[in-house]
């Protein structure tokens, strides 16, 4: 059965660790592209923070964002699927960030917000060189975030957590008790976020196969964290990156190179050329 669709995650996945795409990544996804496969970047960032060079990517028609709680038309920029937080959810997550003084984003239709302190200084909260460029850039201070998501609350996309890893280990799955209706999920170390209990991006991977007609056993996806691993789950051809984390690793059902080692590109043009999806790519975990 042939390919018709490949989603991929963007950092640590697709792009390198300078988020460029390599050469090697380049020429697989325009390969694939040529054979009229939909290219479908599927991240946790919101859709404003996605790359301009992935929006406009030749084959790329639908984008999944904020981990899986909205689908966009590359073209339109619009969105065309949503799954939205419940008010009692974001009343509980207001109610976390209160006790437990952490640092709180919160995204609206496609466009992140955070607290004002942060923004301005990502690295006194643990943020890496490129993380506080990334955020400063892509984030929109506010004063009062818990007025903010108070007067949003059926607005929202999405809420993420700033926190250190011990506090990261701790709230992992104590918060998916706590707030109502919600999936919790990480991205990277110092990161928890909370999206609607129907989105994920494998959830929502699904809705985009449906809506164009295509089979998950016509999919491939690829990811390297947590909040990757319903994707790969869901379709016939799931790839963890050699860099992946260890519950993403588990979902897989194959794992190829790291992204510093084109390992998006080694799978597709392993397909695409020669026809195998296990050529020269490690099936055991």
């Amino acid at each position: 059965m042939s390919i018709k669709l490949i989603a991929s995650d963007l950092d640590g996945t697709l792009l390198t660790d300078k988020k460029e795409l390599s050469p090697g990544t380049r020429k697989a996804l325009d390969m694939a592209a040529a054979q009229g496969i939909y290219i479908v970047p599927a991240t946790g960032r919101s859709f404003e923070s996605v790359p301009e060079m992935i929006r406009e990517y030749p084959g790329v028609k639908y984008l999944i964002t904020a981990n899986g709680g909205a689908v966009y038309s590359a073209e339109a920029g619009k969105r065309i699927y949503q799954c939205l937080l419940s008010p009692e959810s974001v009343d509980a997550a207001i109610a976390v960030r209160q006790r437990e003084k952490i640092v709180m984003e919160a995204v609206i239709d496609g466009i992140p917000y955070a607290e004002e302190e942060y923004v301005k200084d990502p690295i006194r909260y643990l943020a890496t060189e490129y993380g506080a460029k990334y955020i400063r850039a892509t984030r929109r201070p506010v004063k009062d975030i818990l007025q903010f998501a108070a007067e949003h609350k059926a607005e929202l996309d999405s809420i993420s957590f700033v926190c250190s890893h011990e506090d990261r280990e701790r709230l992992y799955t104590s918060l998916g008790e706590e707030i109502p209706d919600v999936y919790v999920t990480s991205s990277v170390s110092n990161l928890l976020e909370i999206g609607h209990k129907d989105a994920g991006k494998g959830k929502t991977l699904l809705w985009l196969l449906g809506h164009l007609g295509i089979a998950a056993e016509e999919a491939m996806a690829f990811g390297d964290a947590d909040n990757d691993s319903s994707m790969l789950e869901v379709v016939k051809y799931g790839f963890a990156m050699g860099n992946a984390t260890e519950n993403c690793q588990k979902a897989a059902a194959y794992v190829t190179g790291t992204n510093e080692e084109d390992g998006v590109a080694e799978a597709i043009l392993s397909f695409l050329c020669a026809g195998n999806i296990l050529s020269h790519i490690k099936c055991e975990i």
